[in-house]
């Protein structure tokens, strides 16, 4: 009889997450050979690596117009907020819409990724189920993604492109059509350092948490031991999850328990294996502790038979409602270090060109100061960064930063004129999604006039 019990689907889909410690498993069916893996052709792995800013990030503190009018429109719109223009930290080519622009004081290691080609802009992209005129918000005529300044329903939103209650995310449809590329089938394409997330749960394939520390196996259980008492804890444990189970839940429990439990074991083995970087991260950084751990998971690509993978990393808190000039200045900082250290490790593995990362966030933030901070807004800028990234230019359309300008909705609200779908399929053109996925990883993308936004070398 076919399952149609919600609560039972999703018990299911949850127990697929449980595993040792910290880690969540996603399991098919053959075992993992370490020992006599195979590895794939350096050429043909490639990795997206998906840096999410919780809180909704400030974009028009980030990149900001350098010369004199538009500079003075920003200032007259952001007040006690604006960056003083004589700090901006100039990039060498102007955006799409011919506005000269600078990065926040605190991003040096941006600009310098910028200007060396590495890195790329992609200006006012948000949330959109469809192109957004002014005219038509106002008028009730567009269709837009539910509750569009709330935290929660844009994070949805943007890590699923959907506004219906299915909960999976573009990033786990694309591992659903393309889990089958990687040898490694217990392994899924799908690694989360910062816990379950939408993004990358699709229908049949769920993240796998490690964190910055690596694989948390379970305590007392390790099965190289050679204590007798252990060996014993560990041997009744085995049996436990190998009894015969009547209830489906039980079953569940203990199949993902042991395959959880198995897999860490080779995750482990594959990642200490590794020489060490060389590559040095900054300390005191989250971020930075975080991407060190995908480099060290990368370099494993091999050992772990794998050709595609995406990994997620949330970094907050970017609610900056209060204290906003010193709490932004300290997380640019560390955006900024963190992405130049990953991207010197990826050169360092010979993989710079294979692994993409970029930026998203809730929106974008208000235009008008609330006295010490920002508001909720919509439109955003975002950071892409590789070499395969056409880098040292400004994708996008860059707004009008005038309180009730054309761009605006109201209290500094700007329009994004790019759509989250859009962004999000030109990264996953050049992951290899194929094509005839697209329709249902992205559904919102028909809408739009360009499904590719040409910031990948060809």
């Amino acid at each position: 009889m076919k399952n149609s019990n919600p609560y039972r689907r999703h018990f299911l889909k949850r127990a697929a997450h449980l595993a040792l410690g910290s880690s969540a498993a996603y399991a098919t069916t053959s075992g993992l050979q370490l020992a006599n893996a195979l590895a794939q052709p350096e050429e043909s792995y490639k990795a997206l690596v998906c840096i999410f800013l919780f809180g909704g990030n400030d974009a028009f503190n980030m990149l900001i117009p350098r010369e004199d009018a538009h500079y003075a429109a920003y200032k007259a719109s952001r007040q006690t907020l604006a960056i003083d223009q004589n700090t901006l930290l100039p990039l060498t080519r102007v955006s799409g819409s011919g506005v000269e622009l600078g990065l926040h004081p605190q991003m040096p290691h941006v600009q310098q990724l910028f200007n060396n080609g590495k890195l790329a802009l992609l200006t006012n992209v948000g949330a959109l189920i469809e192109p957004v005129s002014k005219a038509n918000y106002q008028g009730n005529k567009s269709l837009l993604p539910p509750q569009l300044f709330s935290h929660n329903d844009q994070q949805t939103f943007l890590q699923s492109l959907q506004s219906t209650t299915r909960r999976n995310g573009w990033a786990g449809r694309a591992a659903d059509a393309m889990q089958s590329m990687n040898i490694n089938q217990k392994l899924s394409m799908n690694i989360s350092l910062s816990g379950s997330n939408i993004w990358q749960s699709g229908n049949n394939v769920s993240p796998y948490s490690i964190d910055a520390a690596g694989i948390k196996e379970l305590e007392n259980f390790n099965k190289k031991t050679t204590d007798e008492r252990e060996l014993t804890r560990i041997q009744i444990f085995q049996s436990l999850l190998a009894q015969q189970q009547d209830n489906i839940y039980a079953r569940e429990y203990a199949r993902t328990q042991t395959i959880a439990w198995e897999l860490a074991g080779d995750v482990k083995t594959a990642l200490d294996a590794q020489a060490p970087l060389q590559t040095v991260f900054p300390t005191g950084n989250p971020l930075a502790a975080n991407l060190k751990m995908v480099a060290q998971m990368l370099s494993a690509r091999g050992s772990l038979q794998v050709t595609r993978q995406t990994f997620f990393i949330g970094m907050g808190d970017f609610d900056t409602h209060g204290d906003q000039l010193r709490r932004h200045d300290i997380l640019l900082a560390q955006l900024s270090s963190a992405l130049d250290a990953f991207y010197k490790a990826t050169e360092e593995l010979g993989i710079a060109d294979q692994v993409t990362t970029f930026t998203t966030s809730d929106f974008g933030r208000t235009l008008t100061s609330n006295g010490d901070g920002t508001d909720h807004g919509w439109g955003s800028h975002q950071l892409m960064m590789g070499g395969a990234v056409k880098g040292g230019a400004v994708y996008g359309s860059f707004p009008e930063l005038i309180v009730g300008g054309k761009d605006d909705i109201g209290e500094g609200r700007i329009i994004p004129t790019t759509g989250i779908d859009q962004y999000a399929a030109t990264l996953a053109s050049w992951y290899g999604l194929p094509a005839g996925n697209f329709a249902d990883v992205f559904p919102n993308l028909a809408r739009f006039n360009e499904s590719d936004l040409g910031f990948f070398i060809v």
